[in-house]
């Protein structure tokens, strides 16, 4: 390995008693699958980037209109920003058990603990 060659995913830090640290990177997304006091379906999330800064997401089932999709099913998500909070709708996919809200560009994946945004393939 040469030298001053870190792994990706490791920072350098220096400490006087060992010659160098090595800390994996910190967090910077997470969705959970939970319920609410009315036993619903809640699916809360938090994403850090550079260019968005802090967000974080809480969305429910909305009851009251239906998707034409067999396969997928209407939320309401409230996405709370660094200057305020905008509802978006979001679309539940029963097979994957992925939340997706389309106007952002983002997905809400809780199997695999990850919120951030996806790119659609041609």
């Amino acid at each position: 390995m040469p030298t001053g060659y870190l792994p990706q995913g490791y920072q350098q830090h220096y400490n006087p008693n060992q010659r160098f640290v090595q800390q994996p990177k910190s967090k910077r997304s997470g969705a959970k699958l939970g319920t609410d006091k009315k036993s619903r379906p809640v699916v809360t999330a938090w994403n850090k980037s550079k260019s968005r800064g802090f967000i974080k997401m809480v969305a429910i089932p909305c009851n009251k209109t239906k998707t034409k999709s067999p396969n997928s099913d209407k939320w309401v998500a409230t996405v709370t920003f660094p200057d305020g909070k905008k509802t978006f709708t979001a679309f539940w996919n029963v097979n994957t058990k992925k939340l997706t809200i389309p106007d952002l560009e983002m997905v809400a994946n809780p199997s695999k603990n990850y919120f951030g945004t996806f790119v659609k393939r041609r």
